[in-house]
C-alpha cells in the first residue's frame, strides 16, 4: 500500500514533468502549492481507506542463537495524517505528522544452544504513535527527457510505541513489553531507522524505476506523436514547480528536423489554481509542418463529398457546368474532381483574445468520365485566413472554425478566360459544404494534452495570449 500511496503522490506531482534550456519550450507547466498539497491529501485519502487490513510481508530472521518468524502480519488502524508539502531549491519537502498506526502478527521462534532448545508462537498487538515523517524529493530529468526522482534527508519521530502479546509464553514476554517497546521506537525513527529506509528505498528505487517507464510522447490521431519530453530540470520557486517540455509534434515513426524555433512564451504569475499550461504556437504549427511535410493535407474532391450534383457538367438545374458554361461546352456528360492541396504549411497565430490560421494552397480541377478517362483543364490558387474557437474539455484541446474566407485567382487554365467571381462564388459553395465540415471533424476529435488518465480538469480558465494559449485549472484525482 505504500507504494499506490507514493506513486499517486508523485505522478499528480509531475502531472507533466529552473535550469537553463538553449530553446524555448512548445509547453510549459506550472503545479502550484495548492495542487501540490492536493497531490500528496489524495495519496492520503487513497491510503486511509484502503490501507486497514492490509498484509505485510512475512519477516524472517536470525540473531544469535535465535531464529524467528513474525508472520500474518495485518494493519489494524490508520489514522490519516496531517500532509504539507514546501518548495525549495531543487525539489520538495514532504511533511506528515500525527500518525497513528496499529498492527496484529504471529510470531514464532527458536532457541537452539547446544543441548538447550526453546521455542514458542503466539501473536502480538503493535501501536505507534504521533509518527512524523520529512523527506526531501529532488526532482529532475535523465538523458531521454523523462522525470527523475530522489531523495536527498529523511527524518522520522514517534511519540510513542507499545506492543502486547498474546498466546504462548505472553505473560512472561508482557513483563518486558515496555523495553521491547523503547527498543521497537528506536528502531523505527530517526534518519537511518526501518520508516525511513523504507520511504528512501521507495523513492530512490520502486519510484525512480516507475518514472524511468514514464512515457515522454503520445501518439494521436493515428499518424503523429507528441513529444514533450523535458528540456531542462524543474524549476522551483516558493509558490509553484515549473516544468519545460520540447512540445513538438512529428510524424509517427520517424522524428524529423522542424526548420523553426518556438517563440518566448509568457512568464506570468499566477498561482491560484492547481495547475497551468501553456501551449504555444510552435506546437501547433510543428502539427501543421509534419503534416504538410508528409503529404496528409491534400484531398480529392467528388461528387460523393458534394450533394446536389453542383458538380456535374451537364444538368436542368444548378451545376458547375451551368455556372461555367465553357466546363459544360468542353466536357459534357462528366463530373469535375477538384484535388485541393496545400503549397504551404499552414501556420496558427494566438494574439489579442483571437486565434488565426492562414494557409494558402491550389485547387486543381478534372472532367472525369464514367469510362475512367480524366482531364486536367483548371488550377486555382487560394488562400484564406480563418478564425477558429479554442476550447478545453475532457483533458482536450478543441477547435472549431468560425470564419473561413477563401480568395482564389486562376494560376493556370486550359480553357481560355475565366470569371474569378464566379469560380469564387463555386469554391466558397464546395468550402461551406465539405471543407469546413471537415476541419471542425479534425478539431473535433481534440488535441491530446499530456495529463495521467487519472487526472481530470475542473474550474478550468482558457486565455489567449501573444503566441500561446493559457490553460489554468484545478484538478481532481479520479480512481
Amino acid at each position: 500500500m505504500q507504494r499506490v500511496t507514493f506513486f499517486v503522490s508523485i505522478f499528480l506531482i509531475v502531472l507533466l514533468t529552473n535550469g537553463t534550456h538553449s530553446k524555448n519550450p512548445g509547453l510549459k507547466s506550472r503545479i502550484t502549492s495548492n495542487g501540490l498539497n492536493y497531490a500528496v491529501n489524495v495519496a492520503l485519502d487513497v491510503l486511509s481507506k484502503d490501507i486497514t487490513n492490509k498484509a505485510i510481508p512475512d519477516q524472517h530472521d536470525k540473531s544469535g542463537s535465535v531464529s524467528y518468524d513474525i508472520t500474518g502480519m495485518k494493519i489494524t488502524k490508520f489514522t490519516k495524517p496531517t500532509s504539507t508539502v514546501s518548495l525549495q531549491p531543487g525539489g520538495l519537502m514532504w511533511r506528515t505528522s500525527n500518525i497513528d498506526i496499529g498492527l496484529h502478527g504471529d510470531f514464532h521462534y527458536k532457541y537452539k544452544k547446544g543441548i538447550i532448545r526453546i521455542s514458542d508462537h503466539g501473536s502480538f498487538d503493535l501501536t505507534g504513535s504521533g509518527i512524523t515523517i520529512a523527506i526531501n524529493l529532488i526532482i529532475g530529468m535523465d538523458s531521454m527527457g523523462r522525470p527523475t526522482i530522489s531523495s536527498s534527508t529523511c527524518s522520522c519521530s514517534v511519540r510513542a510505541t507499545g506492543i502486547k502479546f498474546h498466546g504462548g509464553r505472553a505473560w512472561i514476554y508482557n513483563l518486558f513489553r515496555g523495553k521491547v517497546a523503547k527498543k521497537l521506537k528506536s528502531s523505527i525513527e530517526g534518519e537511518n531507522g526501518l520508516l525511513c529506509k523504507q520511504l528512501t528505498k521507495l523513492v530512490n528505487v520502486d519510484g525512480a524505476r516507475k518514472l524511468a517507464q514514464l512515457p515522454v510522447s503520445v501518439k494521436f490521431a493515428r499518424k503523429f506523436l507528441l513529444d514533450y519530453s523535458f528540456l531542462s530540470k524543474p524549476a522551483f520557486s516558493s509558490g509553484f514547480m515549473e516544468t519545460y517540455h520540447k512540445g513538438e509534434v512529428n510524424w509517427y515513426g520517424s522524428h524529423g528536423n522542424i526548420p523553426f524555433d518556438s517563440p518566448p512564451l509568457p512568464a506570468g504569475s499566477s498561482s491560484s489554481k492547481m495547475l497551468y499550461l501553456w501551449l504555444s504556437d510552435f506546437l501547433f504549427n510543428t502539427m501543421s509542418y509534419t503534416a504538410f511535410s508528409h503529404g496528409f493535407l491534400t484531398y480529392n474532391v467528388t461528387d460523393k463529398n458534394i450533394p446536389g450534383g453542383i458538380l456535374n457538367t451537364t444538368c436542368k438545374n444548378m451545376c458547375i457546368g451551368k455556372l461555367i458554361p465553357k466546363i459544360g461546352q468542353m466536357f459534357p456528360n462528366s463530373q469535375v474532381m477538384l484535388n485541393l492541396r496545400s503549397s504551404n504549411m499552414p501556420n496558427m497565430t494566438a494574439f489579442n483574445a483571437t486565434t488565426k490560421v492562414d494557409a494558402d494552397g491550389e485547387i486543381k480541377f478534372y472532367a472525369t468520365k464514367g469510362n475512367g478517362k480524366v482531364d486536367y483543364f483548371l488550377t486555382l490558387s487560394a488562400n484564406m485566413s480563418t478564425t477558429i474557437s479554442i476550447t478545453v474539455k475532457n483533458e482536450k484541446v478543441f477547435a472549431r472554425v468560425l470564419k473561413l474566407p477563401i480568395n482564389v485567382h486562376v494560376k493556370d487554365s486550359k480553357i481560355g478566360q475565366l470569371n474569378d467571381f464566379m469560380l469564387n462564388f463555386i469554391v466558397k459553395k464546395i468550402i461551406t459544404t465539405f471543407v469546413e465540415p471537415k476541419l471542425n471533424e479534425l478539431g473535433g476529435n481534440g488535441f491530446p494534452l499530456p495529463i495521467i488518465g487519472s487526472v481530470h480538469f475542473a474550474n478550468t480558465e482558457l486565455l489567449i495570449h501573444q503566441n500561446s494559449l493559457l490553460i489554468a485549472t484545478d484538478v481532481k484525482y479520479l480512481q
